[in-house]
């Protein structure tokens, strides 16, 4: 509820569709109210165009390329989309290597890497497409050896993990799991097939037909780009965005511009363009995202929603980074290209909940008295703890993913920390009834009973109602107990060592030879959360010891949202 910035574009997209002459004064007005806040001199900007039928109806520029220097943002500012963002263009210049017979989508990844394990004799390019290979997720593994993904992994350090690899992580061809891995072998391959570098290639034969010129990909993460648009993160004051991902699955960055996103969408509605016919083949072989059903979202970068009889289409990353929106039928195209890391999705994602028929809240949204009050920190004390969601849904597989809330009493408030070292405060209107007051977001908590599990209940602003409970392992695991999971753990994949051990303060801590110590958080009946830092968020994977038939541990499991298992043997 903290990421949510653009207000709605509802008024101006609904006004396009539904009015027979579109009124591009109130249209205008509109993108400038929605706006408002990046229209300011220290402000991290967007540029804004919509078309329809080929022609602009609004462009307008707001805030800043560069806070430093005060340069302002337009329809000119090279912007570098994040990982996923980009595997749009990727796909779409594959596809057009098929039109041309340099590769077929049904080839063999091992008749191009034939050191690949036995395993995978199977496993064509389009299941690369569809993240249903069963490789290993590079990252995932990165987070097991280095606890931070902007950790340097070279092609050759990587194919050599995917060589030993032991066995899938899905039924190849059948399963999902997203999967970085997936589409640095589609670059390694396209770049075999073409025999020549992917960048030069959909330079030549993608983005130059289409006169996108101020678009390509973005090899030399430290090359200098003329106008380049810096990317921002936060509030207020802002700070530079600087995670890079150093790895064969981060090497597909694109940098391109607003001005060339109108070539782009153009291209997208003309059934004679190299980008359209390119399209129409990567819809006839590739798979909806399973685990996301009933949505049609596309892992090359489409993801289709309605609202009442109209179909949209978004064109971005699978975590909502969308960068424009298309309504084919009515010949609308929106594009929000900016600097602000998230803003992007903001926009879009906002636009696209209130375009879209809302879910019926579980529950109305709950009437609070107009005055807040203060409550003792012996009584904010009785709400204070981690609060976990479950069964979260999301698109990485059918693995849930963790997540969850600490809430801290400090002083005379409730603070609501939504990630480690960064939260805000709750303001309270009586006993279990508090605030966010800047989204207006009210959270009410229940369970004040000793016997009962204490949860609390938050309406958030797109209507949907979540439940978070209280950590439910309340499990009070003593010294003894604890001291059965030290020791040293081997995992023959990586040839690498876990060494886990017992501090003084009676915690089950991790040490690896790469990374700080980091302490094992208990979750359940022999199971622990462990932390990692992927540079932009945290992520918490799942260890697990196991036992031989002696009651013995003999080593633990490491399962998350895209690990569905990897294995640590336990050495004398």
């Amino acid at each position: 509820m903290k990421h949510l910035f653009f207000i709605s574009v509802l008024c101006f997209l609904n006004m396009q569709i539904d009015a027979q002459t579109i009124d591009n004064s109130r249209i205008e007005k509109t993108i400038d109210t929605i706006f408002k806040p990046l229209h300011r001199d220290e402000s991290p900007g967007v540029a804004v165009t919509v078309l329809q039928n080929g022609k602009i109806i609004i462009k307008k520029n707001y805030g800043l390329a560069n806070l430093e220097h005060s340069i302002p943002f337009t329809h000119q500012s090279p912007v570098r989309l994040t990982y996923s963002m980009g595997r749009e263009f990727m796909s779409a210049g594959i596809a057009i290597m098929e039109a041309e017979g340099l590769l077929r989508f049904d080839d063999k990844v091992r008749s191009y890497l034939p050191k690949l394990p036995e395993w995978s004799k199977n496993v064509t390019i389009q299941d690369l497409l569809n993240h249903s290979s069963g490789f290993d997720d590079e990252w995932s593994l990165l987070l097991l050896m280095h606890a931070d993904m902007r950790n340097r992994v070279d092609k050759e350090q990587m194919l050599t993990l995917l060589y030993n690899q032991p066995k899938p992580q899905v039924q190849p061809g059948e399963g999902y799991m997203y999967c970085n891995t997936d589409y640095a072998l589609l670059r390694m391959i396209a770049e075999m097939a073409s025999k020549q570098n992917l960048a030069v290639y959909l330079k030549n034969k993608l983005f130059a037909p289409l006169g996108m010129s101020a678009t390509f990909m973005n090899d030399d993460i430290e090359a200098v780009i003329p106008g380049f648009a810096e990317s921002y993160y936060g509030n207020g004051p802002f700070r530079k965005a600087r995670f890079y991902k150093t790895s064969p699955g981060g090497n597909y960055r694109i940098v391109t511009t607003a001005n060339d996103l109108e070539k782009w969408a153009l291209a997208a509605a003309d059934s004679s363009s190299v980008l359209a016919k390119a399209f129409e083949r990567l819809y006839q072989v590739a798979r909806s995202i399973p685990v996301m059903a009933p949505e049609q979202h596309y892992t090359f970068g489409h993801e289709w929603r309605k609202r009442d009889t109209l179909s949209y289409v978004f064109h971005g990353g699978v975590d909502d980074g969308f960068y424009m929106v298309r309504v084919p039928s009515q010949g609308i195209a929106v594009i929000a290209l900016g600097n602000r890391s998230n803003s992007i999705a903001g926009v879009l994602q906002l636009m696209d909940s209130l375009l879209l028929p809302k879910p019926a809240p579980s529950a109305e949204r709950p009437m609070f008295p107009e005055s807040a009050v203060v409550l003792p920190n012996s009584e904010l004390k009785k709400y204070a703890g981690r609060y976990f969601e479950h069964n979260v849904k999301g698109y990485n597989s059918h693995v849930s993913r963790i997540a969850y809330y600490d809430i801290k009493a400090e002083g005379d408030s409730l603070q609501f920390y939504y990630q480690p070292g960064a939260s805000f405060p709750l303001t309270a209107f009586g006993n279990g009834l508090f605030k966010d007051m800047e989204e207006d977001v009210p959270i009410i908590f229940s369970g004040l009973n000793p016997d009962s599990t204490m949860q609390f209940k938050v309406w958030l602003p797109n209507g949907e109602v979540k439940v978070y409970r209280q950590h439910e392992n309340n499990l009070k695991i003593n010294k003894p107990q604890l001291q059965q999971f030290v020791g040293k753990y081997y995992s023959p994949h990586l040839d690498y060592y876990f060494r886990v051990v017992l501090d003084e303060k009676d915690q089950l801590i991790v040490k690896r030879p790469t990374l700080s110590d980091v302490k094992l958080e208990p979750y359940g009946e022999n199971s622990f959360l462990l932390q990692a830092d992927t540079g932009g968020y945290f992520v918490y994977t799942v260890i697990t010891f196991t036992r031989n038939k002696k009651g013995q541990v003999d080593g633990f499991d490491v399962r998350y949202s895209r690990l569905m298992h990897h294995r640590f043997d336990k050495v004398n």
